[in-house]
C-alpha cells in the first residue's frame, strides 16, 4: 500500500500492509467493497471514493480505536501517510527530549481531524486544530467528541480571509507553549483546479484523470473527491506555506519547530530558497512521505538555536577504509579545500563547504601555474545580443513581515538605430543583516579505528547527493593512495 523503503521504521504498515481479506472478514461494511480474485486474494477498487473512504474508517477503527465520520464530498486521508508524518514529528520531539506536555497546532484540520486524532491517541499529544470552513469545524468537533478526546483536542474556527495562519491562534493563547505545528495545505491554484477537476457538487478528478500532463506524472490511481477549500488556494501551496513562514518569522521560538506537507516537488525549490535567505538563523529539512504511487514531502524548520531536526530516517551515506591516521589527514584536506569542520564528538566531524573546490583539480593546478608566471592571459572581448524577460513581483518591495524584499528598475534609451534600444536594468535582493552564505553541502563524518586502518563513514546532512559522491571519491583517491 505504501512504498515501504521510504516509510518510517516504526510505521507498522511498512512491513505489514493492510490485509484486505482479514479486514473483510472482521468488518462487514468493508466487505461490501471487496472482490475475490482467482488466486484467492481480496482486492479493493481504489477508483471508488466510497471504497477508499470505508478503508480509511476501517483502519482507524482497527489500528487506533478511532470511530471517525468522513462525510462524502470531502478529502479522504490516507492513514499510513498521516502516521508517517506524525512519526517524523515524534522523531524531532524525541531528539530534543520533548516528551511531556507536547502541544501541537494542526492547520486546516479538515472534517476528519486525523492529524490531531492520531497524535492524541497514539502519542498522547494535545492539539489546537484550526480550519476556516465552518462545516469542517463542526464535523471535526463531532469526531473529537465521538472519540471522547475533548480534553486533548480543541477545534477552532479561524477567519479564512485573514492572511496570517498562526498569529491569531497564538495571540489568543498568550500563556500557552507550542511544540510544533503541522499542515496539509491545498496543493493547487485555481487555474489547476479548473483544468484537473470537474465541479459536481464537490470536486472530482475522475473527469480529467487522463487529460493532463502534470509534473510528468501519470494519472492518479485513486479518485479524489473534495471541497474547493481542500483542493486549491490563491497562489497554490507555495503561497500558503509562505504565509506560515511569514508567521514563523514573527513568532520565532514561540513554536519550537514548524512543519508542513508538500504535495508538488516543484514547490520545494522556491520554499527552500525562501528559507535559505535567513542564512544560519534557521535550520530546515525535507523528508519524503509516500502512499501507494503518490509521493509527498515533509518540510520542517526552526529558528531555535538549541533545536535539532534529526529523524529516524537515515540520509544517504558512503564509507571507505584508509590507512591511519585518517582523521588527521581528513581535517587537513577539508581545510585545504576551503571547507569548515567542527567536532560533534571525538570521532565525529561535521564538515561544510560553501563552494565546489574538489573537482577539476588538474585544471586548477594549471591555472595556478600560469598565474605564478609573469605571463598573464590576455583578455579577449566579444559582443553579443541578449534578450530576456524577468518577473520580479510588485508591491512595496517588502516580503510580508520580513525585512527582505526586492525591487526592479528598468529604463530604455533610444539609439541611432531605429530597430534597437539601450536598456539599463537593476534588481535588488537584500538579505537580513549579518547573514553569511549558506553551505552548499554539509556532511557528518564518523571515524572508526582498529589496529590497521580507519573506516570513514560520510552521511549527507544537506545538499546534493552528487556532491557527497564527488567529495567521497576525491578523498578516497587522496587518502588511500
Amino acid at each position: 500500500m505504501a512504498q515501504g523503503n521510504e516509510m518510517h521504521p516504526r510505521n507498522p504498515y511498512r512491513d505489514k500492509p493492510p490485509d484486505f481479506k482479514a479486514l473483510a472478514i472482521e468488518y462487514p461494511e468493508f466487505r461490501k467493497f471487496c472482490q475475490y480474485v482467482s488466486n484467492g486474494k481480496v482486492t479493493l477498487d481504489f477508483r471508488k471514493d466510497a471504497a477508499v473512504r470505508c478503508l480509511t474508517q476501517t483502519l482507524l477503527k482497527k489500528d487506533f480505536s478511532l470511530n471517525v465520520n468522513l462525510p462524502a464530498g470531502h478529502l479522504v486521508p490516507r492513514v499510513p501517510q498521516k502516521l508517517n508524518y506524525c512519526l517524523l514529528i515524534d522523531d524531532i520531539l524525541q531528539a530534543n527530549s520533548i516528551t511531556s506536555n507536547v502541544v501541537g497546532i494542526d492547520i486546516g484540520t479538515g472534517t476528519s481531524c486525523i492529524h490531531a486524532l492520531i497524535g492524541a491517541r497514539h502519542f498522547g499529544w494535545k492539539f489546537v486544530a484550526t480550519d476556516g470552513d465552518e462545516n469542517s469545524v463542526q464535523v471535526a468537533h463531532e469526531n473529537v467528541a465521538r472519540n471522547e478526546m475533548g480534553d486533548s483536542i480543541c477545534v477552532v474556527h479561524v477567519n479564512p480571509a485573514v492572511k496570517t495562519v498562526l498569529m491569531d491562534v497564538i495571540n489568543s493563547m498568550p500563556d500557552s507553549e507550542f511544540s510544533f505545528c503541522m499542515c496539509n495545505p491545498p496543493f493547487f491554484e485555481k487555474s489547476d483546479k479548473e483544468e484537473r477537476f470537474c465541479e459536481e457538487p464537490s470536486l472530482s478528478n475522475e473527469t480529467y484523470s487522463n487529460s493532463f500532463d502534470f509534473d510528468m506524472r501519470s494519472a492518479p490511481h485513486s479518485e479524489t473527491i473534495a471541497s474547493s477549500a481542500e483542493l486549491y488556494v490563491e497562489g497554490g501551496e507555495v503561497a500558503f506555506v509562505n504565509r506560515i513562514i511569514d508567521d514563523s518569522v514573527c513568532l520565532r521560538d514561540r513554536i519550537k519547530f514548524y512543519t508542513t506537507m508538500i504535495g508538488r516537488k516543484s514547490s520545494l525549490k522556491p520554499l527552500l530558497h525562501r528559507l535559505e535567505r535567513f542564512g544560519e538563523n534557521v535550520k530546515f529539512l525535507v523528508h519524503p512521505l509516500n502512499q501507494g504511487k503518490t509521493k509527498r514531502w515533509m518540510l520542517a524548520w526552526t529558528f531555535a538555536k538549541e533545536m535539532t531536526l534529526n529523524t529516524a530516517l537515515k540520509n544517504s551515506s558512503i564509507s571507505f577504509q584508509c590507512p591511519k591516521p585518517g582523521l588527521v589527514k581528513l581535517m587537513q584536506e577539508i581545510s585545504r579545500l576551503g571547507g569548515r569542520w567542527s567536532q560533534e564528538q571525538p570521532s565525529v566531524l561535521v564538515a561544510e563547504f560553501k563552494s565546489v573546490t574538489w573537482t577539476n583539480q588538474r585544471a586548477r593546478r594549471k591555472a595556478n601555474a600560469l598565474l605564478s608566471e609573469n605571463s598573464a592571459k590576455r583578455a579577449r572581448w566579444n559582443t553579443s545580443s541578449v534578450a530576456c524577460e524577468a518577473m520580479m513581483g510588485n508591491g512595496d518591495g517588502k516580503d510580508s513581515y520580513t525585512n527582505a524584499g526586492n525591487f526592479v528598475y528598468s529604463e530604455s534609451f533610444k539609439t541611432s538605430d531605429p530597430a534597437a534600444v539601450d536598456t539599463s536594468s537593476q534588481a535588488y535582493f537584500p538579505l537580513p543583516s549579518g547573514v553569511t552564505p549558506r553551505p552548499i553541502v554539509r556532511l557528518r563524518i564518523q571515524v572508526e579505528s582498529d589496529d590497521k586502518c580507519d573506516k570513514l563513514s560520510f552521511e549527507l546532512i544537506s545538499g546534493a547527493k552528487q556532491h557527497l559522491h564527488q567529495i567521497v571519491q576525491y578523498l578516497k583517491n587522496l587518502l588511500c593512495r
